[in-house]
C-alpha cells in the first residue's frame, strides 16, 4: 500500500500549524478554515508563510463563487445589478 505523502506526520503538523494560524476565522468561516488547511497541505506548501494573505483571497475566491452559483440558480445575467426594493414593491402600507 502507497502512503498518501499529504497525510505523513509531517504534513499532519503543518495542517495543525495553519488550522492554528487561521482559528480566530473558526467562528466566521468554519468550513473555509477546514477546506483551506487541507487545500494548503495538499498544494505541496512547506509552512505557513502568507497564510493569512492566501486565506483572505481564498475566502475572496469562495464567496465570488457563492454569487456566480446563486445568480445562475436564479438566472440572472451577471451583469444585472439587483437594485433594492422601494416600499410600494415591499408591500409595506402605511398605517
Amino acid at each position: 500500500m502507497t502512503e498518501d505523502w499529504r497525510f505523513t506526520d509531517e504534513r499532519m503538523q503543518l495542517r495543525a500549524a495553519v488550522f492554528r494560524a487561521l482559528q480566530h476565522h473558526l467562528d466566521e468561516n468554519c468550513r473555509a478554515v477546514y477546506e483551506f488547511c487541507h487545500d494548503w497541505v495538499s498544494q505541496g506548501n512547506q509552512d505557513t508563510t502568507n497564510v493569512e494573505l492566501y486565506f483572505q483571497e481564498y475566502l475572496r475566491d469562495v464567496h465570488q463563487e457563492n454569487v456566480w452559483k446563486l445568480e445562475s440558480c436564479l438566472n440572472l445575467n451577471p451583469t444585472e445589478q439587483l437594485l433594492p426594493r422601494t416600499e410600494s414593491e415591499s408591500g409595506e402600507q402605511d398605517d
